[in-house]
């Protein structure tokens, strides 16, 4: 039993070392998940909702599949001899992620303000200039929007005209 044990630790050691040169971008990630978790939850409170277990695992589980996606990514870099590709590949997947969840912690912190205060129309403007909202006061991208409504289609759809 206690080969069994050192093998699996040496195993997950050998594991920890390969991924050491995106160790930083998943503390970051860390990091952002967690607050996205924090705010998200203090938000649920402050609103009446409180504590959704359903939620919260989907959530983690949601965490889970994006960390192992990153992971398989640069493993599947590195073991084709393209190291810094694939760190360049994970590095735009946190970026992406970055932005996603800092939009959406942003929108769960002006949830918890009190609105009309001076915190509040910093947090409001940051969360209207992050969700580009401000491109919605063209008139071609409210037509597409409209358009995509009424339809169900996409950009990606091929126009049958």
């Amino acid at each position: 039993m206690e080969e069994i044990k050192a093998y699996i630790i040496m195993m997950i050691g050998a594991l920890l070392t390969l991924l050491s040169p995106i160790e930083n971008f998943m503390y970051a990630m860390l990091l952002l998940l967690g607050l996205n978790f924090v705010y998200g939850l203090i938000a649920a409170i402050v609103s009446g909702e409180g504590w959704d277990t359903k939620k919260a695992l989907k959530f983690i589980w949601f965490s889970a599949l994006f960390f192992i996606t990153v992971c398989c990514v640069f493993l599947i870099g590195h073991f084709m001899n393209e190291e810094q590709q694939a760190i360049a590949v994970v590095k735009i997947l946190c970026l992406a992620a970055t932005y996603i969840f800092g939009t959406n912690i942003f929108r769960n912190w002006r949830n918890i303000i009190t609105p009309r205060s001076t915190w509040y129309k910093f947090v409001d403007l940051c969360y209207y200039v992050l969700s580009i909202q401000f491109i919605e006061k063209f008139p071609w991208v409210k037509k597409w929007q409209d358009r995509e409504k009424t339809t169900g289609r996409t950009i990606l759809d091929k126009d049958d005209n």
